[in-house]
């Protein structure tokens, strides 16, 4: 199965031959690994981000590694999906908000591996409000998450 962007995510700065990159390298990952990766691209978009882990954000790591254990089930991790997408409805700081729906993509990898692909957008989408326009910095985060990828 292939991965097709969700739509979710209409205009981003970036750069198409990384992306197609980290795609085709996510192509030839297990679910598993998927899940293993959107857990480090979660942390590193915390800190890039500047949010702190709350106790919805710390249930999305603990239910997915539960996940990958097979101690959790599928609709536990959607059930976090939705309740961090609820905070970023609420939030007001965009750069906050689109790593909170990255956080709902990472907490949703469990029932669709391609969510992980997802967050990647979404971490693209931190950078391009961060440093607009900068294709220096958009190029360090694929490369980053292309090493993250390699390393599952």
């Amino acid at each position: 199965m292939e991965y097709v962007n969700s739509g979710l995510i209409r205009k981003i700065d970036d750069i198409p031959e990384l992306k197609n990159k980290l795609i085709t390298l996510s192509e030839l990952k297990m679910h598993i690994e998927m899940s293993k990766y959107a857990l480090l691209l979660a942390e590193h978009i915390l800190y890039i981000s500047g949010i702190e882990r709350s106790e919805v954000i710390n249930e999305c790591f603990t239910i997915i590694t539960k996940w990958q254990d097979r101690e959790a089930k599928l609709q536990d991790a959607l059930q976090v999906a939705g309740m961090i997408n609820s905070l970023a409805r609420d939030e007001k700081n965009q750069i906050k908000a689109k790593a909170l729906r990255a956080m709902g993509q990472v907490a949703a990898t469990p029932h669709v591996r391609w969510h992980a692909l997802t967050a990647s957008e979404y971490a693209i989408v931190i950078i391009n409000l961060m440093y607009p326009k900068n294709f220096e910095k958009v190029k360090e985060e694929r490369e980053l998450q292309i090493e993250l990828m390699k390393n599952v």
